[in-house]
């Protein structure tokens, strides 16, 4: 339990004072390499930026060289990212915070509402609510959409 306030309050410093985004993250074990603008959190993840919220076994945070702003968030690993009615569950994904843009892959499995859509990659524009979603040729991408009569 103690580990685990000391995590938090060194993210939450380290946060604040070094990166422009708020981001709250959570995880058993935290290993920064500042040579690198690296942050590694690993062990039940827990990621809470704005809206968005991640899970996953690791994440690595990279920042800017003069640490002000997140360049990338990168989650590896029984990945799931819940973003108001969006569900996306996947095998990796990058954040770039800088183009607001998310991309999954993997076996991803994405849900909104009770339609789900299942493909090998998803890219989406958080700004704009476009998405492009693909899957190799010997998987197609499947659709279940449900209409409401």
């Amino acid at each position: 339990m103690i580990k685990n306030i000391l995590f938090i309050f060194l993210v939450l410093l380290y946060s604040k004072s070094s990166l422009a985004n708020n981001i709250k993250i959570i995880s058993d074990k935290l290993e920064i390499v500042r040579s690198k603008n690296v942050s590694i959190f690993s062990g039940k993840v827990y990621a809470l930026e704005d809206n968005m919220k991640i899970w996953s076994d690791e994440l690595i945070l990279t920042s800017s060289k003069d640490e002000k702003t997140i360049k990338r968030i990168n989650a590896k690993n029984n990945v799931k990212i819940l973003r108001e009615q969006l569900s996306i569950i996947g095998d990796e994904a990058v954040y770039d915070p800088l183009k607001n843009e998310l991309t999954v892959i993997g076996e991803v499995k994405v849900s909104e509402n009770d339609n789900i859509i299942l493909c090998d990659e998803i890219i989406i524009d958080l700004e704009n609510s476009s998405s492009i979603m693909k899957s190799e040729t010997t998987r197609r991408v499947e659709a279940i959409i449900i209409s409401e009569d």
